[in-house]
C-alpha cells in the first residue's frame, strides 16, 4: 500500500500587513544566531534510523528513497528548491561512528589532511575527512522552509554535476551568473552496485523556471541574508554514510 506523504502548504506571506509588527518587541530579544540552527534535508537509505522501529527517530511514513526534513520530520518524495548558495566543503567526522568534529571550505584540504590513501583522508586527529558538495536551499512551494542538501561520497558525483548545470543557466544566451536564479525540481533514484543499493539524486535536478522579481526581493534575498549568521547542526547527520560504494 502506497505510504501517505506529508506535504507542506505555501505560505502566503506576501499577505501580511507588515505594519502591524512595527514598534513592538519581536520575541527574539533573548536569542542570537546560535539560536537557529540550519535543518538538513536527508535522503533516507535502507538503514536510516527513520525507518527503524527501535529508533527514536522512527517514522512509520518513512521508507528508503524519500527526502526527510531532519527538522519538521516532515517527507517528500520531490522537492522544488531554490539554491541560495553552493558551497564545497570538507566534513571531519570522529573514528568508529564517533560523530561530527568540524567542518572546512574544500581550500582548506591542503592544510589539514595528514594523511592520505586513494581517495580517503584524515586528519592529524585521525578524524575522517569526507568532501561534499552542500546545497543552501529555499522550499519554491514554502519560502519560510530553508535546508540544506548535502551530497558526499557515491553521490558526490551528481552534485558537482548539478552545481555545474546551475553555473552554466543561460537567459537570452548569456550566463545569468547566480546561484538563486531559478527553481529546480529533484527526486531520488536507486543506484546499485556489487556492494548495494542506495538512492541519490542522480541526474534527475530539473529546471522549472526562473524565479520572480518579487520572490527575489520578499524572499531570497532576506534569506541569504539570514543564513550569513544562522548556525548549521551536523550532530544531526550520519557519521557515515550508507551508500557503500565506490567514488
Amino acid at each position: 500500500m502506497a505510504k501517505e506523504i506529508m506535504k507542506k502548504q505555501t505560505t502566503d506571506l506576501v499577505s501580511i500587513d507588515e505594519d502591524m509588527f512595527k514598534g513592538v518587541d519581536t520575541g527574539f530579544e533573548g536569542t542570537s544566531s546560535d539560536t537557529f540552527k540550519t535543518p538538513f534535508m536527508k535522503i533516507l537509505q535502507s538503514l536510516s534510523p527513520e525507518l527503524k522501529k527501535s529508533n527514536p527517530d522512527y517514522n512509520e511514513l518513512a521508507s528508503a528513497g524519500l527526502f526527510c526534513n531532519t527538522a519538521t520530520k516532515e517527507l517528500h518524495e520531490t522537492i522544488d528548491v531554490v539554491l541560495l548558495k553552493v558551497e564545497h566543503s570538507i566534513i571531519a567526522w570522529r573514528p568508529d561512528r564517533g560523530g561530527f568534529a568540524g567542518r572546512y571550505n574544500k581550500s582548506e584540504e591542503g592544510r589539514i589532511v595528514a594523511k592520505q590513501e586513494g581517495m580517503e583522508k584524515w586528519d592529524s586527529e585521525g578524524n575522517e575527512l569526507i568532501d561534499a558538495i552542500e546545497f543552501f536551499c529555499m522550499n519554491a512551494n514554502d519560502y519560510s522552509d530553508v535546508f540544506i542538501l548535502s551530497l558526499s561520497k557515491a553521490s558526490l558525483k551528481h552534485a558537482k554535476s548539478f552545481a555545474t548545470r546551475v553555473r552554466s543557466l543561460k537567459a537570452n544566451g548569456k550566463p545569468v551568473g547566480v546561484s538563486w536564479a531559478g527553481v529546480w525540481n529533484i527526486s531520488l533514484v536507486e543506484e546499485k552496485n556489487d556492494k548495494g543499493d542506495w538512492f541519490t539524486i542522480g541526474g534527475t535536478p530539473k529546471f522549472e523556471r526562473f524565479i520572480t522579481r518579487e520572490e527575489r526581493d520578499n524572499f531570497v534575498i532576506p534569506l541569504k541574508d539570514m543564513l550569513k549568521v544562522a548556525m548549521t547542526d551536523y550532530t544531526v547527520v550520519e557519521s557515515e554514510t550508507q551508500e557503500k560504494t565506490e567514488y
